[in-house]
């Protein structure tokens, strides 16, 4: 299988501070990924199991956000507040128990490696135990989803249409919504397939 294929790597440190991370390969370059990661309300929208009541601008390099998070069944309303490194971009949470996640670029071969790493620091380790329901457990599906919409950004991007149609329509919608649009163009592919067929 070659690199760019290689599913998401999950990982998780058992340390003063508890983090999980998911590795993920792509076909970009590092720059490419260093410009992709550059929209942070894109890159949370992509996550399959959030549904975002609201993403919205508070300040320089700020977000209000109002989401429910499928993984736990927990709603939550925060500010994100975005930092940048070269390599890197950390979001910081302004509530909950997950503190930081940083989205970091590796060079690979061929490609370019995202790793998200979710920090639960800055609680004891008895606090951390009792709020275990907080832990967004959505960083696998994330990582895959990632993984499968970068493939697809790299090989579609340079068509005007797919995306518009990626930003203005499929990045917006529910979770379930994408599955619903997913299903009724397969429908609509079956049924072209079988007109042809007929005629």
């Amino acid at each position: 299988m070659a690199p760019r294929d290689e599913l998401p790597k999950l990982g998780y440190e058992k340390t003063a501070e508890d983090a999980a991370w998911v590795s993920i390969e792509t076909p970009l370059s590092a720059d490419e990924l260093r410009h992709f990661i550059e929209d942070v309300e894109r890159l949370y929208r992509i996550n399959p199991l959030l549904e975002f009541g609201a993403f919205a601008p508070a300040g320089k390099d700020r977000f209000r956000v109002v989401l429910r998070n499928l993984s736990n069944g927990r709603d939550g309303e925060f500010v994100l507040a975005v930092s940048r490194e070269h390599s890197a971009i950390k979001v910081s949470y302004s509530e909950g128990l997950k503190q930081l996640t940083t989205f970091r670029v590796e060079p690979a071969h061929p490609g370019a490696r995202l790793v998200i790493r979710d920090d639960y620091g800055g609680a004891t380790e008895a606090e951390r135990n009792a709020r275990i329901d907080e832990v967004d457990r959505s960083l696998s599906a994330w990582g895959r989803a990632l993984h499968d919409y970068l493939r697809r950004w790299a090989r579609w991007r340079w068509l005007a249409p797919w995306r518009w149609y990626m930003a203005r329509l499929w990045l917006p919608m529910k979770p379930s919504g994408r599955r619903i649009v997913y299903m009724l163009w397969i429908i609509t592919l079956f049924e072209f397939l079988a007109l042809a067929a007929v005629v």
